[in-house]
Order: structure tokens, then sequence, then C-alpha cells
């Protein structure tokens, strides 16, 4: 089985001459022109990608927005046997002595460990990027890998407020907490905005411009962290990983601001799309599941009739159940993603997956093969065959 996977390789040009940094410079400041619907002298397929950013997201005047390069725009080359770089980039510009479009070689270092990445002639549109006084090419790679059909166990991952992601075995319910430092970076950069609206407005002008994209640059590097842990778990067991799908969950919930405020805005598609993109990096399916009901739902006995008088626990007023709530969330989005009614009680022992296409199989205590219910529902495949032992 395989999957298309977008990595984004951001590569820095050095070393630029003063004719090629002028060249740079005027297209960036004519792109932002063109954003802002001025009719300006741009590369006529980069002017062209400046209407699109224009009609699709209507930046604001005090914005600035990344050039975007076609992909057939765009070359990256090796070559070992120059002095000043071994990477370089052919960079399409304006050349306003030509009075024409034009392209000029300039010298990029590449981090060594994608370096694979760019010789695989897998390259996107990419964007030009002009950061803390520096120049970053940021070249999308969209590339086809394999993942493996057949697993011996589920790891489920249930994204909350408190915690970005909580990951439960289905086979065992062995349980880890991820993620809660996205929390308080969060909340600690909210505090920081209340008291800039505060602040004289030279004195929250400089800390806005010192500030910058810190925060979202510190709360995607805590993303990835918290990838990395669940694919580390998923790989020792060889687990599917499957993950309940936030997508219109909850924007239609009003719960008051404060409660709105953590939830609304806790990154949970940026942290699934990473996720997504690691397990099959990682040559592992990662699997979507709808996530109705499942943290109002005893997982043990499959009774709706639960309550939650402290926000961590949930308790089941049918079989006694006092579990976490996330755990139980959990477990049920790991029952839902291998065909099981969530409503009824889950068999015990061992999960596995059958080949092909990650379906998984239940093993029952008398160590029957029970095939899931309703394959369907996730788009898995019912399969014959021997589970891993």
């Amino acid at each position: 089985m395989r999957r298309e996977v977008t990595t984004t390789v951001r590569v820095k040009l050095h070393s630029l001459t003063e004719r090629k940094a002028r060249l740079v410079e005027r297209e960036y400041g004519a792109f932002q022109d063109a954003v802002h619907g001025d009719d300006v002298n741009l590369y006529s397929a980069t002017k062209q990608q400046a209407g699109k950013v224009r009609s699709n997201k209507n930046p604001r005047n005090d914005t600035e927005q990344p050039i975007v390069l076609r992909n057939d725009c765009i070359t990256i080359e090796h070559d070992e046997d120059t002095v000043l770089s071994s990477w370089w980039f052919k960079l399409p510009v304006y050349n306003p002595e030509k009075e024409r479009g034009d392209s000029i070689w300039v010298p990029v270092h590449v981090p060594e460990k994608d370096t694979h990445l760019l010789e695989d002639k897998c390259i996107c549109d990419s964007e030009l990027v002009y950061r803390d006084d520096e120049w970053y090419v940021h070249l999308v790679c969209n590339r086809s890998v394999a993942v493996a059909d057949e697993y011996d166990d589920v790891l489920a991952v249930d994204m909350g407020a408190k915690w970005i992601a909580v990951s439960t075995f289905l086979s065992d319910r062995d349980t880890q907490f991820h993620g809660a430092e996205v929390r308080r970076v969060r909340e600690h950069y909210k505090q920081l905005r209340k008291s800039i609206g505060k602040a004289k407005v030279r004195s929250g002008a400089r800390v806005i411009k010192r500030l910058g994209d810190k925060e979202s640059r510190t709360v995607e590097h805590e993303l990835h962290q918290v990838a990395n842990e669940l694919i580390t778990r998923a790989r020792e067991r060889n687990a599917i990983i499957v993950f309940g799908d936030m997508t219109g969950l909850h924007f239609d919930i009003d719960e008051g601001r404060y409660v709105n405020d953590k939830i609304h805005k806790m990154p949970y598609a940026k942290m699934a799309n990473i996720l997504t993109y690691k397990a099959h990096l990682d040559g592992r399916e990662c699997v979507p599941i709808k996530e109705y009901d499942t943290s109002v739902t005893c997982w043990r006995c499959g009774s709706q009739h639960t309550s939650r008088e402290v926000q961590g626990r949930v308790e089941c007023h049918d079989c006694g159940l006092d579990d976490n709530a996330d755990k139980n969330g959990a477990t049920n989005i790991g029952k839902r993603a291998v065909g099981k009614n969530i409503q009824s009680p889950l068999s015990t022992a061992g999960a596995v997956v059958a080949q092909p296409e990650t379906q998984v199989v239940l093993k029952g205590t008398n160590d029957e093969m029970e095939p899931a219910n309703s394959p369907d529902d996730v788009e898995l495949t019912l399969s014959e065959g021997n589970p891993r032992r």
C-alpha cells in the first residue's frame, strides 16, 4: 500500500551578490504590492500567483505574504565542484534592465537530513520567505511512500483541551498523556497579549515586534514532539494509529468565552496533519475516525448513561465505571476504528491486523478470530488470512 506524503524543506539563501540581492528584494516588494492590488512588474508566473493569493486570502495591508513560486519555474541542483556552495537554486525574477522576466542562480544551504528529498525530483509549488533579515525558500516535496498492510495492535489517539493527545493501545489500554506544554505555551502568550492591551501604544508595539510569530513556532515544535512520541509508541508494538477526527465537532458549541477559547483555538487540524505525514514516513497507516459520542459513551458496557462531574473523569451509572475521560474516549475511538459498535462491549485480549488494507481483527478470549462489524464506516477492507503472532 502506498500513500502520498508532503514534506517542506527549508533552504537558506546565502552569499548573494549585490545585484542578486537587489533583484530578490525588488521581486519580494513588488509581490507585496501585487497581492494588495497594485499593478506592478513581476515575473509573469509569480504575478499570476499574487492574484491567487489576493483572491483566496484577501490579506490585510499591514501583512507580508511569501512569494509563491510555481514548480515549473524553479530548479535546485547539486554540484560538488563549485567552491561557494554545493547547492544552487534557480529563482525566477523580473529584470528591470531587460524589462522582462528572468532567472538567477543563488547559492543555498540545504540541511543534510533533507538532501535525499531534493534528489527525487518531486518539488511542488514553493515559497520565498523573508524572516529575521534572511532569505529562505520553503520547498514543498511530494512523494509516494509504502506503508505496511499488517499490524499487531491499535494505538488510538484522543485529542483534547488539557492534553493535545492521549494515546491508548486497544489490546491492554496502556495509556500515555502527551502535549501539556501546548496548553501552557498558549496560556502564556494569551496573558502576554492581555498585558500588551493594557500597555502604552509604543511599549505594546515593541513587545509585539519582539514576539513576532514565536508562539506559533513554539506550538508547532511541541506538536512535532508529540507526533514523534506517538510514532515511537506505535513502532514498539507494530500498531496502526487511529485518531479522533475533530473536523467541525466543537464549532457549534458555546460553552462560554473561557472554555471556547481553550477548545476552539487548539491546533487539532495541524496536529492531525503532522501525525499523519510522520506516520506515513514511518511506513504505517494513520486513519482519522469520527469522534461523535466517544466522550459520553462508556467503553466497557456501551452505555451513554454517564456523567462527568469532574472534567477529567467519566462515571457510568450502569456498570459503575470510573475512568479517565480522555482514556475512555481514546478507547472508544479504537473500537470504532476496528468496526465495533461502541455501544457494545469489546472483546478482551489482543488486537491484530490482517492483510490487505489495514483491517483490524480482534482475537477473542477463546482464541477465535472476530472480524470487524462495519468496515465501511472507516474505509477498511475485510480480509482472510492469519494475524501476526
